[in-house]
């Protein structure tokens, strides 16, 4: 599936492959909360079987890609689609297939699942990389396979653009994402609550929603800090979220850290981060220095990270993490990425 945060990259390709890419996705990946959200017209819908308590799938438009000369799949090994692909391209032969997704499991080069990502590597012709770390992890695990990377991405170099505002009116710490037990909401208020009973003007955004926002909301009432949070709800588009990061002192993520990062570092508001969590790869972005670390799972250690980055907020937006982070991580890289790999040229890598 393709949700609504890759329309800009997949305009940008659209834009310079034309009718030549053809792009069928499902409605919604195995976790159905997370669906599709490009325009309809870019693409064509297949039907999603999940089986085994939601371990595996397989999707329907085997038969209009199985001879197609250059297919992209899924590098997921609960896909039973792109294992079948991978396989009956083989016999075929002469078909080009590539293989996009995280090089690794989220748990890393040693969990159990490792060795059937490389073994979908190793049936395709090539890997898209989300992360520049990752393509040289891919190229030394596989050297004789071509890697290119497709940086996970949001936003097109237009509006990859530093949040500004004057720093002493900055006043609130910002969360972005989802409500959910892996990403440890619950921490992040109750490290704040420990931040604020010292500094009385600092407030905290939360900006989504999940299956624990009511314990959430219950949990401020009890810290009595109701006027100091706002539940600001899911907001998807640039400048609307950009206001909200103009009066940002830090971002946060007391969970793992993913996608978020990118848009944090690419609004020039440095990020919070838990030292010890199963991040997703674009936790490369830390070499910024945007990315402030702390002890996981310990509120006290959060709230003190927070009253440091109070004390720094006439510095921000930071232009340098910004411009760091637009080199390395937008639509038109992600875009660009992509198309190389599907016509197998060579790939310009930023410095």
């Amino acid at each position: 599936m393709l949700p609504k945060y890759r329309q800009a990259c997949i305009n940008n390709l659209v834009g310079s492959l034309g009718d030549s890419l053809k792009i069928l996705v499902s409605e919604s990946h195995l976790d159905e909360t997370v669906k599709t959200g490009i325009s309809p017209d870019l693409y064509r819908r297949v039907p999603m079987a999940r089986l085994l308590r939601k371990k595996l799938f397989v999707q329907g438009g085997f038969h209009r890609v199985v001879a197609t000369p250059n297919l992209v799949l899924d590098l997921n090994p609960r896909s039973l689609s792109s294992w079948g692909l991978l396989v009956a391209r083989r016999v075929l032969r002469g078909k080009r297939t590539l293989v996009w997704g995280h090089i690794h499991p989220q748990a890393g080069s040693d969990a159990k699942t490792a060795p059937l990502r490389l073994a979908m590597r190793r049936l395709a012709d090539g890997t898209i990389s989300y992360t520049y770390r990752d393509r040289a992890k891919a190229m030394s695990d596989l050297p004789e396979g071509p890697v290119w990377v497709a940086p996970n991405s949001l936003y097109p170099l237009d509006l990859m653009v530093p949040a500004e505002t004057p720093g002493l009116q900055r006043n609130s710490v910002l969360y972005v994402g989802r409500f959910e037990p892996a990403k440890k909401v619950d921490l992040l208020v109750r490290g704040f609550a420990l931040a604020a009973a010292s500094i009385p003007e600092l407030r905290l955004t939360l900006v989504g929603g999940g299956s624990e926002q009511s314990k959430l909301e219950n949990q401020v009432s009890e810290l009595g800090i109701e006027e100091k949070v706002e539940f600001a709800g899911w907001i998807d588009e640039p400048e609307a979220l950009k206001s909200h990061y103009s009066t940002a002192i830090a971002t946060t993520s007391t969970g793992f850290a993913g996608l978020g990062l990118t848009q944090s570092l690419g609004f020039g508001i440095p990020m919070i981060v838990a030292k010890d969590e199963q991040h997703s790869p674009e936790i490369e972005l830390a070499d910024s220095g945007g990315v402030t670390w702390f002890e996981s799972d310990s509120a006290e250690a959060l709230a003190e990270s927070i009253r440091g980055a109070w004390q720094k907020r006439e510095q921000l937006p930071n232009v340098s993490i910004s411009e760091f982070t637009k080199r390395r991580y937008s639509a038109e890289a992600m875009a660009e990425g992509l198309r190389t790999a599907l016509q197998g040229l060579p790939q310009t890598l930023p410095d």
